[in-house]
């Protein structure tokens, strides 16, 4: 222990402000004293045991009464604690060689002692199980180091087997006896912080802490509040000592803290010892001296403590009203009783938004007023909130299809923007198979959505032909450059726009790869990319989709020359109407058409990104693009009641996480069509089956690292955590993800962008994909001349979360899970007869809305396009609590089935305005071989679009 540590120990500061409420107390006469140290509140709270001129004595609790605890004490008595029963104490007894631990009864007795190691013991703790902890060191310049001895007698032995040099000093046991706080100058040797600890049952254990105070300056004598939720300390701030209170967490990893943390709050400018009362109300404070000054070369050469006497303004005995607690004392107030014309206005107010949205015209804008119409008297009779908002939940859940139906004998395309899905039905009209159509959409998505996908991003593909003995994968994710490695200090400038966030682009080795093994070759690659290039150097009429990306991204957009050419012509944002024109992005699917894949690998187009990667602080070379290859893969199977799902393979755990929780709830059996819209059941257990779900490991790219599946697709395993789900209570996680451990990661700039589209045809051919640039805009980067955006996984380390994180060539582990169903049949080839190909973008309403649409179609006996257009939920970590789940939903959930769930204890987040369809953007396509007849599902959420090919 250094001569700082020493001092430190000895002597602490305050100011003389005086806190609200502060009352100066005397434990011997009427008048305050000085001399008094160490408080502690007996459990009842009616007492106060103190150490007043260096023998503990005990009070009333306002400091009257007071009588020693023992008479003719040799030494020093200090830090007095009381047994969780109250009929004894513990305290620091000098005996000539140091201070002992003593124990002695509060009424008649003999004291006894109870430690006697060498050097000293000091500030004692009683555990509820009947033993002490305190704090020894061998000799002056040693590390304090925390111990436990049964109360009864026995060896004291070291509470920690992993405490190091560190100093670990002044413990105090949490009310409930799980948890220990104390201070330690642990992982920062020239400073000293409160931290917690699990209890350990045994000694020598090794701790899990968290650091409660991170401040600069010095920390001490915790003392718990009596609910175990915040700690109140003595604190050195600017060389000024003062009392704080702060929120705590458990230390368990298991345990996640409750968000927002409050920040401390300061109680006192009389800094000393503090000691909660058990009521909650007050805090006593006896003071301390100020700290000694900065170390200047006075030897060390008496390491005793002074008397508690002679000092200005310490060692007098104070209570401080306590800070309320977080939200103490909320009540709800109404500021008066709703009108039935408010409600009736109200109503109104929702079905003119959603005529406005999505009825303004077409086949539904007639039966949307119909039912106005029909409902509006009920609306006027409704006198209130709850009554009112029944009425509009029929409404909503009666309202007309927003898409309309399209089926087709022959084939139907489905996309996330009209001209995308008639390029794909333009390709099978003209001789084409579902691979044409898949690729001609991708390219034509790249140019009309090329804020979500293009030839500079990644994706996978789950394609199924006739005759193939199962589905297969190709996989074109993205790959981390080979100089991105994790010395190379270039990274540390990453801040995920611009070049330097680029990983290498896997789109058109992945088209080239599905056209030269799949593809019909009666359209020529050519022709599959001429609709792409005709509405790039054409141009093409906005919608809203795309004006608002820019308008989001607009400060990064502008930041990069050809981005803010091509994105914000004349400087400003486009409108909805307006035509938009890339006649570089253009020029460069030209090439492509003409040389093939290898122009954009091998050949212009690579030397030109190269090249400007080299100009402009990317990482991308000739070398990263020519190595690059698409590769085929075995997909993920499992089974969901009568059906076999197929789903994405690692390097992407999504594809794992969806078939475990669709394993895990067919152990629940509904009611016949039963439907999770209108059905508590069913909705509770579609979540719980969430939630329960293993944690997926360390899932990434399988080239690089070791993939273990576990026991995720085993049936028997899936029926077992099936058994964890309580049917009437909701439950709670059963470990945070590593981001909810610390602190709270920072909320992300732009969400993730991402567009997925599926095909199929009568003969029961299908193929889902989903494709990404990471986020909405990607990198918000183009080369000079080229016209597309990049990926920006490299913000990710190319492996996201995943092991290597900036291994070079590591494909990236993001959200695609592109899914085919198909049922099982006697006689049938292959994987049996198809049912439904689908896939979703948005982040993480991606799974939930593959896992939303699977549901609605396999067990609510929906159609593709009422499967889609459905209410979504999306099962997350609430952020105040983040054990317990939020379950972000779109408004549109009967309340008498949200009524039932909350009292089963979920959480839920309106995350649309009433009847809004929102997040999520899904495609599917429903097979029926047995009709010959195929239906497409296209998402009113963005711009998707159904194509029938005829």
């Amino acid at each position: 222990m250094t001569i700082a540590r020493v001092r430190a120990l000895r002597r602490f500061s305050v100011l003389t402000s005086v806190a609200a409420g502060a009352l100066c107390l005397s434990v011997y006469a009427q008048a305050p004293a000085g001399g008094v140290q160490d408080p502690a509140w007996s459990p009842d709270g009616k007492r106060l045991a103190t150490s007043f001129v260096d023998r503990i004595w005990i009070s009333g609790a306002a400091g009257r009464g007071g009588r020693p605890l023992t008479s003719s004490p040799t030494g020093a008595q200090r830090d007095p604690a009381w047994s969780p029963d109250g009929r004894s104490l513990a305290y620091a007894a000098e005996t000539g060689t140091g201070f002992d631990i003593v124990t002695a009864p509060v009424g008649r007795g003999r004291p006894r002692t109870l430690t006697s190691m060498p050097g000293d013991e000091r500030w004692p703790s009683w555990t509820r199980d009947g033993r002490v902890v305190f704090s020894h060191r061998p000799d002056p310049l040693a590390p304090w180091r925390l111990y436990v001895v049964p109360a009864a007698g026995g060896e004291p032995l070291p509470l920690f087997a992993d405490a190091g040099d560190d100093d670990e000093r002044e413990a105090r046991v949490s009310p409930d006896g799980r948890r220990l706080a104390y201070i330690s100058s642990r992982d920062a040797k020239d400073d000293v912080d409160v931290w917690v600890a699990e209890l350990p049952a045994e000694p020598n254990a090794r701790g899990r802490r968290i650091r409660v105070t991170d401040t600069r300056g010095r920390e001490g004598f915790p003392a718990w509040a009596p609910d175990g939720a915040r700690l109140a300390y003595y604190a050195v701030r600017e060389n000024a000592g003062s009392i704080w209170v702060t929120s705590v967490q458990a230390p368990g990893r298991d345990v996640p803290r409750e968000r927002p943390l409050p920040a401390p709050v300061l109680v006192s400018r009389r800094g000393g010892v503090p000691a909660w009362s058990p009521d909650g109300r007050r805090i006593a404070i006896a003071e301390l001296p100020p700290p000694d000054p900065a170390y200047n070369g006075n030897p060390l050469r008496n390491a005793d403590e002074p008397p508690p006497l002679f000092a200005v303004d310490a060692f007098r005995l104070w209570t401080v009203d306590a800070p309320l607690p977080v939200d103490a004392g909320a009540r709800e107030v109404s500021p008066g009783v709703i009108e039935p014309a408010q409600l009736l206005a109200s109503f109104d107010r929702v079905w003119e938004s959603l005529r406005r949205m999505y009825y303004s015209d077409g086949p539904g804008a007639a039966a949307w007023t119909a039912m106005r119409e029909k409902l509006r008297p009920e609306a006027r009779a409704a006198r209130t909130e709850t009554a009112l908002e029944a009425v509009v939940d029929r409404l909503i859940a009666d309202q007309p299809l927003i898409n309309p139906a399209v089926m087709s004998n022959r084939a139907v395309v489905v996309s996330g923007h009209p001209l995308a899905s008639e390029a794909g039905a333009m390709a099978m009209a003209r001789g084409g198979n579902i691979v044409d159509a898949a690729i001609a959409a991708s390219f034509a998505l790249g140019v009309v959505e090329p804020e979500a996908s293009g030839i500079g991003g990644d994706g996978m593909a789950l394609l199924y032909l006739k005759g193939m003995r199962e589905p297969i994968v190709v996989d074109y994710k993205d790959q981390v450059p080979i100089r991105a490695t994790s010395d190379n200090p270039l990274l540390r400038q990453n801040t995920g726009d611009g070049p330097l966030a680029a990983n290498i682009p896997g789109v058109v080795a992945g088209m080239d790869y599905l056209y030269q093994r799949y593809a019909s070759r009666k359209v020529s690659w050519a022709d599959l990319l001429a609709p792409a290039i005709r509405h790039a150097e054409q141009g093409f009429h906005l919608d809203e989709a795309l004006p608002t990306t820019i308008a989001e991204g607009r400060s990064y957009f502008e930041k990069y020359p050809e981005s803010r050419r091509i994105f914000l012509p004349g400087g400003r944002v486009p409108r909805p109407g307006d035509r938009f024109v890339n006649t570089d992005y253009g020029a460069t699917l030209r090439t492509i058409a003409r040389d093939g894949a290898q122009a954009f690998y091998r050949g212009d187009i690579a030397r030109r990104i190269a090249a400007d990667m080299a100009r402009n602080g990317g990482l991308i070379g000739l070398d990263d693009l020519a190595q690059y290859r698409a590769i085929e893969r075995q997909p993920l199977a499992g089974r969901y009641r009568d059906y076999t799902v197929f789903s994405t393979p690692p390097p992407v755990s999504t594809g794992l996480s969806l078939i475990e929780t669709l394993q895990i709830l067919q152990n629940f059996r509904p009611r016949g069509e039963a439907r999770y819209l209108s059905d508590a059941d069913y909705l509770h257990h579609a979540i719980e089956s969430w939630k329960v779900r293993d944690p997926v490991g360390r899932i990434a790219d399988p080239a690089l690292w070791p993939v273990d599946l576990g026991e995720h697709l085993d049936e028997a395993h899936a029926a077992w955590l099936f058994k964890r789900i309580d049917p009437s209570r909701a439950s709670r996680f059963r470990a945070p993800p590593p981001a909810m451990t610390t602190s709270a990661p920072p909320t992300e700039r732009i969400g993730r962008g991402t567009t997925a589209f599926a095909v199929a045809d009568a003969d029961g051919n299908m193929i889902a994909l989903t494709q990404t640039l990471s986020t909405w805009g990607g990198t918000f980067y183009v080369s000079e001349g080229l016209g597309f955006l990049y990926n920006n996984h490299l913000r990710f380390g190319g492996g996201g979360g995943q092991p290597g994180r900036f291994l070079p060539l590591a494909r990236s582990s993001t959200t695609n899970v592109p899914t085919l169903l198909f049922r099982p049949e006697p006689g049938a080839e292959g994987p049996g007869v198809p049912v439904l190909a689908v896939g979703a973008a948005g982040n993480a309403w991606i799974l939930a809305s593959v896992y939303n649409i699977i549901l609605n179609v396999l067990d609510g006996g929906m159609s593709a396009q009422q499967a889609i257009e459905a209410p979504r939920f999306l099962i997350g970590r609430d952020p105040s609590a983040p054990d317990a789940a939020r379950i972000q939903i779109e408004d549109r959930f009967p309340i008498a089935v949200l009524d039932d769930l909350e009292s089963r204890g979920h959480r839920f987040q309106k995350i649309s305005r009433k009847g809004e369809v929102r997040y999520g953007y899904a495609a599917a396509v429903v097979v029926d071989t047995g009709r010959r007849m195929v239906e497409g599902g296209a998402d009113p959420r963005r711009s998707h679009a159904a194509r029938a090919v005829q």
